[in-house]
C-alpha cells in the first residue's frame, strides 16, 4: 500500500456574508471553529456590525473556559438569565470589567477600541499571560484621545501588534470595533499566547 499525502480541505465557511478574499477572512474562520464568534442569523457573520460590551465579555467567559459562577451581580441593568449574565459576573469578579458608573454595566453599548483592549489586557493579566508589550503611542495623531483608564492597555496592545491604526494612522480609542476587528485582535491575541 502507498500513502498519498493529500492538502487538508479548507474549512467550510458557514457565513454568506464572509468571503474568502476578505480581509479579514482568515480570523473569522479562526474565532468560529475555536467556539469563540458565531453567526448572528440567517448564516450571516455581520463582520462589520458594532460589537457589544456583552459580547466581548462572553468571548473571554468562552475562553477562560466557562467556570462556575455564584454571587450576586453588581450591575443594576444586567438581568439574572440572559446569554451574558454568567460572563459579565465573572469577568466582574475577576476584575476584567468595570461599570460605566452609578452599578451600570451598559451591556449593549457598543464597544469602543479602548475599551476591548482593556477588557483583553485585563483578562491576559488575570490569566496570568506576559502584558509587558509596550508601544510608545505619541506617534499617533489622536494619542491624547485614549482615556486615562486604557492608556495602558492601548500600548501593549498596539505593542503587541494586537491592534493598529486605521483610516490613516489613528488608534480611534473612541471609535466602535466591528465583529471583523474582534475577530482579527482575538486571533491575534489567541497566537501570541499560542
Amino acid at each position: 500500500a502507498t500513502f498519498v499525502e493529500t492538502e487538508e480541505p479548507a474549512p467550510a465557511m458557514p457565513f454568506t456574508d464572509v468571503d474568502e478574499n476578505d480581509w479579514f477572512y482568515d480570523e473569522v474562520v479562526y474565532v468560529y471553529e475555536n467556539g469563540l464568534m458565531n453567526g448572528v442569523e440567517n448564516n450571516q457573520f455581520a463582520p462589520n456590525t458594532a460589537t457589544n460590551r456583552a459580547m466581548l465579555a462572553t468571548i473571554l467567559y468562552r475562553l477562560a473556559g466557562e467556570p462556575a459562577v455564584s454571587g450576586d451581580l453588581p450591575f443594576t441593568d444586567v438581568e439574572s438569565g440572559t446569554w451574558y449574565t454568567d460572563a459579565v459576573l465573572w469577568a466582574a469578579q475577576n476584575g476584567i470589567v468595570n461599570g460605566l458608573g452609578e452599578n451600570t454595566f451598559a451591556p449593549m453599548n457598543t464597544l469602543t477600541r479602548e475599551q476591548l483592549v482593556t477588557m483583553l489586557y485585563r483578562y491576559a493579566e488575570a490569566e496570568g499571560y506576559d502584558v509587558s508589550a509596550a508601544a510608545d503611542l505619541s506617534g499617533y495623531p489622536d494619542a491624547d484621545k485614549v482615556q486615562t483608564y486604557a492608556q495602558e492597555a492601548m500600548s501593549w496592545a498596539v505593542g503587541a501588534g494586537l491592534l493598529q491604526g486605521r483610516d490613516g494612522g489613528l488608534l480611534a480609542p473612541a471609535g466602535q470595533s466591528t465583529r471583523a476587528e474582534l475577530a482579527t485582535i482575538l486571533s491575534r491575541y489567541l497566537a501570541l499566547e499560542g
